[in-house]
């Protein structure tokens, strides 16, 4: 079983789900909100939360 954690921003009213920035290396990527700019490990305005997905196909 494998756990798939997506990450999301409230900051317009409505869940928007981050995206991870493509130029920046992998091993420091951090998805971040579109729109404001938050990420999970800088969340100023405490908008971000997640959800666990988990996939039994393993």
């Amino acid at each position: 079983m494998t756990v798939y954690r997506q990450w999301f921003c409230d900051c317009s009213g409505v869940p928007r789900e981050l995206v991870s920035d493509p130029y920046v290396e992998e091993d420091s990527l951090e998805p971040s909100c579109p729109l404001c700019g938050a990420s999970p490990s800088s969340d100023p305005k405490h908008t971000i939360r997640y959800t666990d997905q988990e996939d039994f196909s393993d």
